[in-house]
């Protein structure tokens, strides 16, 4: 039996497609941390999981590509490599959600399920477009005199166009397209790249490249209408660092970032403090005299800030927030415009406190959500650097999501035995939330710091409090909030430093809210 005709494919082409599959590759696994995400988080073990499968996948797809290429010398082994990743990725598109939500319900562990998760959706396709670079060599190195040039500059057009993908997508195409709409254009890329394949690169005959197409169009339709278990949002947006969702019903709207409710407005009176533990953070305002400069690290949906700008309208305030999407909601959709003495700051929390000389009465750090903790908020240098940032006797407010199970106990006790390097005494209300769940019972601890907390009885800071609320200068929910003060004293807990903060393996695991 003679070997199938070889048609002669013109050396661009194949430049061409080891451009556009290095680059594919790259954005798929960018994507994969917007997709897992909503469901998983944005923690070191969500970005362990797709690196190390996407290797994984890299790997054993180059060592499949030079096998099979070996045994079938035409374009059929690039073309089925490019339809499949192709065909896989329009379905990740279709099916991502319920497919994730059902993985996290299985698997607990917060590093097995990322990597069961992103070897499910990611593994085939970067399995499929690695095994197209050996393939692509195989059909490219004709003159064995010129083997490493070949090779070389194949390689590295792959790699540049993993540098595209990668910064591509990273920088520009999340933000213009969406991740959703995103993933159904890689996989209409690759289709379309393998059906060029098939019809040029191979003997197929006309009608089977029409069937193998039409079979493909049905499955990019399907990624154009996805299975959606998250409600549907009013708006959606990407942001350099996270999926940015407003959600809304009859009474309240709600800014989600990734899995995590970040605000929440109630749409009645838009400046009234909702959230339990909102109204206990302002309540620090009693514990300095005269405040006159305060500092928000972590702006969100700007609730603190339209309360004091109503309340305390002469404080003059900074607002920190490294998200510049998040502060455009917070204006859009949560009626947060700040006045004249209202300054907001875009940029990293820690990196505005080295560079500023300011100095505050009212410190808020709301910068903490339970699945998403920056690590270099949290150690005993930046906390030695808030206390250079306040005034004497200037009061620090914490924010820390928590819960009864022992990982987020243990996370809790860290994060006091890190702060009493800077601040020995501590006034800490573990305040619950305004809903029922059928989560673990949620708590947010608020912690309070400074030399009036060091100086003073609770009981004298406490009178003060009620006074100030009684006075209607504080929401009058705090009066009963100052019942959730914890009196037992905290376990001895790991001191985070910036060497050595091993925050995430401090994380306790909760079914995600978002899928109720």
């Amino acid at each position: 039996m003679s070997p199938p005709r070889i048609p002669k494919i013109p050396r661009w082409f194949l430049l061409l497609t080891a451009l556009v599959t290095g680059a594919v590759v790259m954005a798929l696994e960018i994507l994969g941390s917007r997709l897992l995400a909503p469901v998983f988080g944005s923690s070191l073990f969500v970005w362990g999981a797709l690196i190390g499968v996407i290797l994984a996948a890299m790997s054993s797809g180059y060592a499949f590509g030079g096998w099979i290429s070996d045994r079938y010398t035409d374009g059929r082994v690039l073309a089925a490599l490019l339809l499949f990743s192709g065909a896989w990725t329009f379905l990740i598109a279709w099916a991502n959600q319920p497919i994730l939500f059902e993985i996290e319900k299985v698997v607990q562990d917060p590093r097995l399920g990322p990597c069961l998760a992103a070897t499910i959706l990611l593994a085939p396709p970067a399995f499929g477009l690695s095994g197209v670079l050996p393939a692509m060599l195989r059909l490219a190195v004709a003159d064995m005199n010129h083997l490493g040039r070949q090779t070389g500059r194949m390689i590295a057009l792959s790699t540049v166009g993993s540098l595209a993908g990668t910064w591509g997508t990273a920088f520009f195409l999340l933000s213009w397209l969406g991740s959703h709409s995103l993933v159904a254009w890689l996989g209409g890329i690759q289709v379309g790249l393998g059906i060029l394949w098939l019809a040029k690169g191979t003997s197929t005959s006309r009608l089977i490249v029409l069937i193998v197409l039409g079979c493909c169009s049905l499955l990019g339709a399907t990624a154009l209408h996805p299975i959606e278990r998250l409600k549907v949002p009013i708006h959606q947006e990407e942001s350099p660092y996270q999926q940015v969702r407003i959600r809304e019903d009859d009474l309240f709207r709600y800014l989600v970032l990734d899995r995590t409710f970040h605000a929440t407005m109630w749409k009645a009176d838009p400046t009234y403090l909702f959230l339990p533990y909102s109204q206990m953070m302002v309540s620090s305002l009693a514990l300095t005299p005269q405040p006159r400069r305060g500092l928000i690290l972590g702006h969100g949906g700007g609730s603190i800030a339209k309360w004091l700008a109503k309340h305390w309208p002469t404080l003059e305030l900074d607002v920190i927030e490294f998200d510049p999407v998040v502060v455009q909601m917070a204006e859009e959709f949560f009626d947060y415009h700040p006045p004249v003495n209202h300054h907001v700051f875009v940029k990293d929390g820690r990196a505005f406190l080295n560079a500023t000389e300011q100095t505050y009465d009212l410190m808020w750090i709301d910068a903490f959500a339970r699945d998403m903790i920056p690590f270099h908020l949290t150690t005993a240098e930046f906390y030695s650097l808030v206390r250079t940032r306040l005034n004497p006797d200037g009061v620090l407010a914490v924010n820390l999501a928590s819960s009864s199970k022992e990982g987020d106990l243990a996370r809790a006790a860290a994060v006091v035995q890190t702060l009493r390097q800077s601040f020995p005494a501590l006034l800490t209300f573990a305040v619950e939330g305004p809903w029922r769940t059928s989560m673990t019972p949620a708590k947010n601890l608020i912690f309070f710091g400074g030399r009036p907390i060091e100086a003073e009885p609770a009981a004298e800071i406490e009178t003060r409090i009620s006074e100030m609320a009684q006075s209607h200068r504080l929401p009058m929910e705090s009066i009963a909030l100052l019942g959730t003060r914890r009196t037992e004293p905290w376990p001895a807990g790991v001191v985070l430093t910036d060497d050595f903060a091993p925050y995430d393996l401090l994380l306790g695991r909760e079914r995600s809210p978002l899928a109720e």
